[in-house]
C-alpha cells in the first residue's frame, strides 16, 4: 500500500511539474517568438532593403500545455511582377506545444527537451486562393519547427503532391518534396536539404512538356567577417526534359551545381563546379561536359559592397512594373570594378567537354595587379600599358582533339537541317582550315591530330607555344601595337 502511494505521489508531482514547467514555457515562448521575428525581420530589412517584406505574429492564444497563433508575411509594398498588391498578407496558422517536452513530441517518443514544437500549415487567403484550388483545398505544405531553448531553430516542411489542371489545359504534377532545415537564433549559420522526385509541367496546346526528376539540393553555411555566407551548396537534377513536337526537344541529364565559399583575414575564395552526365538534342547524344570556375583573393569588403547593390537591384525589380532583368543586369555591370580590387585571381580550370570521338579541355588562369585608384586613367592606356598595369600573370591551355571539333560541328549542321553527309565533309573542311590557318599564324598547334594553343604571361615575359619572347615583341610580332 505504502509504495502504490508512494508511486501515485510520484506521478502527481511528476504531472504537477510537467503542468507548472509547460505553463512557464507557455508565459515565455511568446517572447522568445517575437524575438526571432524580430530576428528575421532585421535580416531581410538589411539583405533587401526595397522589399519591404515583414513577418508578423497576431491572435495569440496561450494555453497551458499549448498555444495558437497567426504567423503572417505581409509584403508591404506588393510584388508588381508577381500579381502581389501592397500590405497582402500570406497566413500560416500555428499551433505551439510547449515545453520541455511538447504533447506532439510525446506522441512521437521524441523525449529530448526543447521550448516548443510549432505545427504551421498554410490558411486560405485572396493571395492563396488559386493554390488551394489547385490542391483541392488543402495546404500545400506544412511545416513542423522545434525551438531549442537557446531558440535555434530545427524545421521540417513537407509539400503535399498535386495534379492539377488549369481551365487553359495546362496541366501541372508534382511528387512532393520535403525541406529540412536548421537555423541559428541569430541566423548566423543554416543548414538545408532539399528533396523532390519529379515535377511536371505540360501545355496540350503547345505540345510541349517539361519534366524534372530527381531533385536533390544541400547546404551547410555560416556567416563570415565580411556578412556574407561561406561554406558549401550541392543542388543536383538526375533529369530535366523538354518534349516538343517543334524543334525544342532536348535531355540534360546528372546536371550537378557545386559551390564553395572560403575566407581569409582580408579576402574571400569562391570555387564552383558545373557539371552534366549527358545532353541530348532532338534525340542526338551531344555529350557531357564540365567547368569549374574559381575567383580567388576577392577582396572581402568590396565583394559585400557588391552583394549588397545586387541585392538592391534584384528587390527594386521585384516591386516595381517599370523595371525588367536588365536592370539587374546594368547594376551588376556598374559594380563589377568591385570585383577587381587588390589583386584578385580568377581560373577556368578544367572547362571539358567530351563526346563519342574524344574530349577537349581549356584550362585558364588569371591573376590581376591591384587596379588604379583612378579607373578613368585605364582609357588612355594603350594595349601594352594597360597589361603591365593590370595582369600579373596569365595562362591558357587549349587541347581540342580534331575528330571531336569535326564531331560537335558535324552534330551543329545536322541540326540546322543537312544531311549526314554533307555536314561531316563540310565539318572536317572546316576543322582543316581552323588548323591551317591557326598553324600558319603560329597562333595554334597541330600535333598528333590534337589543335592546341599554350600561352603564359607574367614578368613581362610572353610565351605563346614553347615560342618566348618580351611583351614588346610579341605585341608586335602579332600585330596587336604599331611599331
Amino acid at each position: 500500500m505504502k509504495k502504490s502511494l508512494v508511486a501515485v505521489g510520484v506521478i502527481v508531482a511528476l504531472g504537477a511539474a510537467w503542468t507548472g514547467a509547460s505553463w512557464y514555457t507557455g508565459k515565455q515562448i511568446e517572447g522568445r517568438l517575437n524575438n526571432i521575428i524580430k530576428t528575421v525581420n532585421t535580416q531581410l530589412a538589411k539583405s533587401f532593403p526595397e522589399s519591404a517584406i515583414e513577418l508578423q505574429t497576431k491572435d495569440f492564444q496561450r494555453g497551458v500545455f499549448s498555444s495558437d497563433v497567426r504567423l503572417i508575411l505581409k509584403i508591404k509594398d506588393g510584388v508588381k511582377n508577381a500579381d502581389i498588391k501592397p500590405n497582402e498578407e500570406i497566413i500560416f496558422k500555428s499551433s505551439i506545444g510547449h515545453g520541455p517536452l511538447p504533447i506532439s513530441d510525446l506522441k512521437k517518443f521524441n523525449l529530448v527537451p526543447k521550448m516548443a514544437s510549432i505545427h504551421s500549415e498554410l490558411e486560405q487567403s485572396e493571395v492563396t486562393k488559386a493554390l488551394f484550388e489547385a490542391t483541392k483545398g488543402k495546404s500545400l505544405l506544412t511545416m513542423g519547427t522545434k525551438i531549442g531553448y537557446s531558440s535555434s531553430l530545427s524545421t521540417d516542411i513537407d509539400f503535399i503532391p498535386v495534379d492539377y489542371t488549369a481551365k487553359n489545359g495546362n496541366k501541372l504534377v508534382f511528387s512532393g518534396a520535403k525541406i529540412d532545415a536548421e537555423i541559428a537564433r541569430d541566423l548566423s549559420n543554416f543548414k538545408f536539404n532539399v528533396k523532390s522526385d519529379r515535377l511536371i509541367f505540360s501545355s496540350p496546346s503547345k505540345h510541349e512538356e517539361l519534366t524534372l526528376k530527381g531533385i536533390d539540393f544541400k547546404g551547410d553555411n555560416k556567416k563570415g567577417k565580411f556578412d556574407l555566407y561561406l561554406g558549401d551548396q550541392n543542388y543536383n537534377i538526375d533529369e530535366i526534359t523538354l518534349s516538343s513536337t517543334s524543334d525544342d526537344s532536348f535531355s540534360l541529364k546528372g546536371m550537378k551545381i557545386t559551390s564553395k565559399v572560403g575566407e581569409t583575414d582580408k579576402n574571400l575564395n569562391l570555387n564552383v563546379s558545373y557539371g552534366i552526365d549527358g545532353l541530348k538534342l532532338k534525340n542526338m547524344d551531344l555529350g557531357s561536359g564540365q567547368l569549374v570556375i574559381g575567383m580567388n583573393n576577392l577582396d572581402g569588403q568590396s565583394v559585400r559592397k557588391f552583394s549588397q547593390a545586387y541585392n538592391d537591384a534584384t528587390a527594386k525589380t521585384l516591386i516595381s512594373e517599370a523595371l525588367s532583368t536588365d536592370s539587374v543586369s546594368n547594376k551588376v555591370i556598374e559594380n563589377a570594378h568591385l570585383l577587381f580590387n587588390n589583386s584578385p585571381q580568377f581560373s577556368l580550370e578544367p572547362m571539358k567537354w567530351k563526346n563519342s570521338k574524344g574530349e577537349s579541355s581549356v584550362n585558364f588562369k588569371l591573376a590581376l595587379k591591384n587596379i588604379p585608384e583612378n579607373k578613368d586613367s585605364l582609357i588612355l592606356m594603350g594595349p601594352e600599358e594597360m597589361i603591365r598595369t593590370l595582369l600579373q600573370e596569365l595562362s591558357l591551355d587549349v587541347k581540342i582533339p580534331k575528330p571531336m571539333l569535326i564531331e560537335s560541328i558535324t552534330q551543329a549542321k545536322i541540326l540546322d537541317g543537312k544531311t549526314k553527309e554533307a555536314a561531316e565533309a563540310e565539318a572536317t573542311q572546316e576543322v582543316q582550315m581552323i588548323a591551317s590557318q591557326g598553324v600558319s599564324f603560329k597562333i595554334l598547334t597541330d600535333e598528333n591530330n590534337v589543335i592546341g594553343l599554350k600561352l603564359h604571361y607574367a614578368n613581362d615575359k610572353v610565351e605563346l607555344n614553347n615560342k618566348k619572347s618580351d611583351l614588346h615583341q610579341f605585341l608586335l610580332d602579332n600585330h596587336l601595337i604599331g611599331s
